[in-house]
């Protein structure tokens, strides 16, 4: 089968888009497939990756049309020309704006679509976003969304039952604690992986933490983004900067080696976490985690018998309040800094979340993906059944 899969965000380096692309391309290629990718970026190139051929990336130049109407065309007429070199049996569309452009391409062309939204719907009833989405889900063949909790909530928004086209599939990781320089007489280190943004709840877990001074710690924060400054800022305000530090973006290699020297691994996000890439990295290293149970997470972390996993609730369905959540914050992070590494307690937790993380592997989430895509080549689009008026979001921000 040729998949092609469509992609807003692949340029982007480093990303989650970015890293479900080349993971899932090499995992449907050692399962005997064929993969091609049409995505968008600053300029035009032709990026080698993991699939079948080059990664087609092309400029977005059609400035006098607005980018809601002009992308889906722009993509369309890409996915046209491919199609002509070598047949196309589905569209994977990562994406609303991608997902537009493969129900324009296949009103011509007849390729069938798989749409996969990447995220959560917390757009209002009216608004041009939310409306597209509605149509798009419509029209599918078929629906990948990163985990059961994000699928049944896509729907809930919609006022829709889930429909047998729907799916939640979880992205996938490797299992195996990368190695890293150790040292016997430090203090634990606790490791956050994710984009300096608000609603990934850094500011939280470093007010947490700040109520820890005197414990032996330091916090690695690996991201950036525009919540740079403000965390600076609370860092000093704090008196932490000797604990906390901000390591920027890092490459592939590095953050393999902060892997492998963390103790603890703590994100606590505050909006609907359809999965979390990060928390899957931190299970299949073996690091015991302190989350929140915001969307998928609770999913995503399921060890046999809860082993190596702290959630704490977010204390409602609406406005998350921090000062709210910080107390059950820091008393599920006290309870993980009291955990040392070599003890019984640590060997047990590792063991559960590794576990957890070898039926999470890339193999089993591509093996998913071409399921979804195989029925969606036999399957008409099918009305969406409302039961009643779209839902609110889960989470205002």
């Amino acid at each position: 089968m040729h998949v092609v899969f469509l992609s807003e965000h692949f340029h982007k380096r480093p990303s989650g888009p970015r890293k479900a692309c080349l993971e899932l391309a090499r995992a449907m290629e050692q399962q005997g497939h064929r993969v091609s990718l049409i995505g968008m970026a600053p300029r035009n190139e032709d990026e080698a990756w993991t699939g079948s051929g080059p990664a087609c990336l092309r400029r977005y130049a059609w400035r006098w049309l607005p980018v809601r109407l002009g992308r889906p065309r722009f993509f369309a007429r890409e996915l046209a020309r491919l199609h002509a070199q070598s047949p196309i049996d589905a569209v994977l569309a990562m994406g609303l704006e991608a997902g537009a452009a493969a129900l324009r391409f296949r009103a011509q062309s007849g390729v069938p679509y798989v749409l996969n939204p990447r995220s959560y719907l917390g757009e209002a009833v009216g608004h041009p976003k939310f409306s597209l989405a509605r149509r798009l889900t419509e029209q599918c063949n078929g629906f990948i969304a990163l985990s059961p909790a994000a699928c049944k909530a896509w729907f809930a928004r919609l006022g829709s039952e889930v429909p047998g086209l729907a799916r939640g599939i979880f992205n996938g990781c490797t299992p195996g604690r990368p190695s890293g320089p150790q040292s016997a007489h430090r203090e634990p280190m606790i490791l956050s992986v994710g984009m300096l943004r608000r609603t990934k709840g850094h500011h939280l877990v470093i007010r947490a933490l700040a109520e820890l001074k005197r414990q032996p710690w330091t916090l690695l924060i690996a991201g950036d983004g525009k919540e740079r400054a403000h965390l600076e800022r609370d860092i000093t305000r704090l008196g932490l900067t000797s604990k906390v530090k901000l390591a920027g973006l890092v490459d592939r290699g590095e953050l393999d080696a902060l892997y492998g020297q963390a103790d603890f691994f703590c994100l606590f996000p505050i909006y609907f976490e359809a999965c979390g890439n990060a928390f899957l990295e931190a299970m299949a290293a073996g690091l015991p985690i302190v989350a929140s149970q915001a969307g998928g997470v609770p999913e995503v972390l399921a060890t046999e018998h809860g082993r190596g996993v702290r959630l704490v609730p977010l204390r409602g369905a609406a406005d998350v309040d921090e000062d709210l959540v910080l107390p059950d914050l820091v008393a599920a992070l006290a309870d993980q800094l009291a955990i040392r590494r070599g003890t019984p307690p640590w060997t047990a937790q590792s063991i559960a979340l590794t576990c957890r993380a070898e039926t999470l592997t890339w193999q089993h989430a591509a093996q998913g993906y071409i399921e979804v895509l195989a029925q969606a080549r036999l399957t008409a689009p099918q009305p969406l059944r409302i039961l009643g008026p779209p839902r609110p979001p889960r989470y205002s921000l």
